[in-house]
């Protein structure tokens, strides 16, 4: 049996789906999703579903939303599911009530049944690490390793996963799954048209979280890279994503953004279309990818021929790891 934790915004649920099917791959494996995160914090997933603001500033996310994104994804085995419902509600109250609440379900398993479960961390903080006593080994921050669907027994994975090693190593199957759910709504259906017949480049600005732990990149480095694209592409179309766009509005000229050929794109801060930021991004001919998650599985899901992803200076993915 393998398990792998789930957590944080959707572009972490994916990588970390991704990589559960990339183990699958390997025969005779029993894969399963820990979804424990999202009981963890389902007072304030539900009190973000309930308010729909319309900026993230708090960095709340929106609970588990992969299947309800990608309805043709292949709907993994949760945990939640595994368990009948007072167990899993049992173990979800004492995840609750310990001091490091990450590791408390793998630590539960390791005590009470599956006393052979190695994990492997990725990239992960001692405190975390340290608080699971039972065998465990370490694996770099989100880099390749196809070794690891062929190590043996029960594994508990906690990472992020996020490298693009692992959605080529299935081939097309995951560019099947990872469909999004056709737009519908009119407000959105116009910023499709748009970027669709314009030379349309987007550009991720990270804020909200990034913010207070200092991964957010420096407004130059925006300004830098904008007026390199406007000067090559003097027609380009730029399509700005934020969960801030009150801010980039403020600091536009900061940031280098054209005052006669920008598009803030806004209202996607409700639960139930969050995901169309991503979605829209795909879309662009370029795509200035922030320090997140979130925008970089948006360049990893382009079908745009010619394509065309910048990735800005600042923490690298293996240091942030956040959707």
């Amino acid at each position: 049996m393998r398990i792998v934790r789930m957590n944080g915004g959707l572009g972490n649920q994916v990588f970390q789906y991704i990589f559960a099917r990339f183990l699958e791959e390997s025969p005779g494996s029993q894969v399963i999703i820990d979804d424990s995160h999202f009981f963890l914090f389902e007072d304030k997933i539900k009190k973000n579903k309930e308010d729909k603001p319309q900026d993230n500033l708090s960095g709340t996310h929106n609970g588990y939303e992969l299947e309800y994104v990608f309805p043709y994804a292949t709907k993994p085995n949760l945990l939640s599911r595994y368990f009948d419902r007072d167990v899993w509600e049992y173990m979800v109250a004492v995840m609750k009530e310990s001091s490091v609440p990450e590791v408390s379900i793998a630590q539960q398993i390791l005590d009470n049944g599956l006393e052979d479960q190695i994990a492997i961390f990725e990239a992960t903080p001692q405190h975390i690490s340290d608080a699971y006593n039972g065998e465990k080994h370490f694996t770099p921050g989100n880099r390749f390793n196809s070794d690891l669907r062929k190590i043996d027994g029960n594994i508990y994975f906690y990472g992020y996963w996020i490298n693009p090693g692992y959605l080529k190593a299935c081939g097309e199957t995951f560019l099947r799954d990872l469909t999004f759910r056709p737009i519908t709504d009119a407000r959105n259906k116009q910023y499709e048209k748009a970027i669709l017949n314009s030379a349309s480049v987007g550009v991720h600005i990270r804020r909200g979280d990034f913010v207070t732990l200092k991964w957010d990149i420096p407004n130059s480095y925006y300004n830098d890279q904008l007026g390199k694209i406007k000067s090559r592409i003097p027609n380009a179309t730029f399509f700005i994503f934020c969960d801030n766009i009150e801010w980039c509005k403020a600091n536009a000229h900061e940031l280098g953004i054209p005052p006669d050929s920008a598009v803030f794109v806004e209202g996607n801060f409700d639960y139930l279309n969050n995901y169309i930021d991503m979605q829209l991004m795909a879309m662009c001919d370029i795509l200035v990818v922030g320090v997140s998650s979130f925008s970089y599985l948006a360049s990893l899901l382009s079908r745009k021929k010619g394509f065309q992803a910048i990735q800005v200076r600042g923490p690298s993915l293996e240091d942030v790891g956040i959707g």
